[in-house]
């Protein structure tokens, strides 16, 4: 099921998605004591981070993992790990209110299979993710038209083609994905117009507009200030 959430203003568009992310958070919490919540870097997910910051969400019970990375150290300007930790993360482990236990980077040097066993203690799979389409309808790391997004892998897959620099990164698979019980996709900006369109193309599908995947999860939300 998708419900789309369109607001003439980013900022507007920003706290509704974190209201929505906290209310999701609580529901998944009244099934199972604990969510694991997906998330990526970039521009357009800072302002919902910075909501996220001052929502009531029992964090303690909530284990952070990245949707994608890129192949450098979690100190790289470039990685995905610090733009979280950065926007998000920081604020709420200086706080007390997110275990330091709780989050769980992507190590260059520890490789895929090592983030899988370590996403399987908690489950296995995402409760819910974050994400934010690039201008060809990419999320995280999944292409359109390339082999990112066909592979069959049920957890992670590496590349060192990306079509998108730097060449070398990792992302959680399309089946991994769609075992998500929710799921959000941002679509901001003028530069996300064709994305959006192809979104909205029932003629599509993933393999054309990876975006597209979050209608095949149980709960979908596509957040957007576009008209």
């Amino acid at each position: 099921m998708l419900t789309i959430i369109s607001c003439p203003k980013k900022s507007e568009c920003d706290q509704k998605a974190a209201n929505l992310i906290r209310d999701s958070i609580l529901k998944l919490l009244q099934k199972k004591g604990l969510v694991v919540l997906g998330l990526v870097g970039g521009r357009s997910v800072s302002g919902i981070y910075e909501e996220l910051k001052h929502q009531s969400i029992p964090w303690r019970q909530v284990q952070m993992f990245v949707v994608d990375e890129r192949m450098v150290p979690l100190n790289d300007p470039d990685s995905n790990f610090k733009l979280i930790y950065d926007q998000l993360l920081k604020e709420l482990i200086e706080t007390g209110v997110l275990p330091f236990e709780n989050i769980h980077p992507f190590d260059v040097k520890k490789g895929i299979n090592a983030y899988q066993k370590e996403l399987e203690k908690f489950g296995g799979q995402y409760g819910l993710v974050v994400l934010s389409s690039g201008e060809d309808g990419h999320v995280g790391a999944l292409y359109p038209n390339h082999h990112s997004i066909t592979d069959k892998s049920p957890f992670f897959i590496a590349m060192a083609d990306s079509p998108k620099l730097p060449k070398e990164r990792m992302s959680a698979s399309l089946s991994l994905l769609k075992k998500t019980e929710i799921a959000f996709v941002l679509f901001y900006g003028k530069e996300k117009e064709k994305a959006y369109g192809h979104f909205n193309n029932g003629k599509l599908d993933s393999a054309n507009c990876p975006a597209k995947l979050v209608l095949e999860v149980k709960e979908g939300y596509a957040v957007t200030d576009l008209k």
